[in-house]
């Protein structure tokens, strides 16, 4: 059973994921999906189809400043909400405090 995404489709719309890799619930059973390709964080309520952009760029473009990512590996999300990504080509960790449009490099020194 498919619970995000399209079998046999990628891309960047809403609906899409592109090479998903790390993933995570919350206590409220939303999924959080670490979009590697789309160079973003997803996150689908419980029973929805289509995702929402939380951190990163919507469209998947790649970046090296605190606004975005280059290929996110891995996903949590904190009982208050905030994301910490595994940004894996900048060789950093990024904090997203909760509604956040940028993030804190809390390891690594990027590149």
């Amino acid at each position: 059973m498919t619970i995000a995404g399209i079998t046999d489709q990628y891309g960047a719309t809403s609906n899409l994921l592109h090479s998903p890799f790390g993933l995570t619930f919350n206590f409220n059973n939303t999924l959080y999906i670490a979009d590697y390709q789309n160079n973003r964080i997803q996150m689908y309520l419980p029973s929805a189809s289509i995702g929402t952009t939380v951190a990163g760029f919507s469209n998947g473009i790649q970046v090296t400043n605190s606004s975005g990512f280059a290929y996110p590996a891995d996903v949590v999300v904190d009982s208050d909400g905030n994301i910490y990504v595994a940004d894996s080509y900048n060789s950093r960790v990024q904090f997203w405090s909760n509604g956040a449009s940028y993030g804190t490099t809390i390891a690594g020194s990027g590149k």
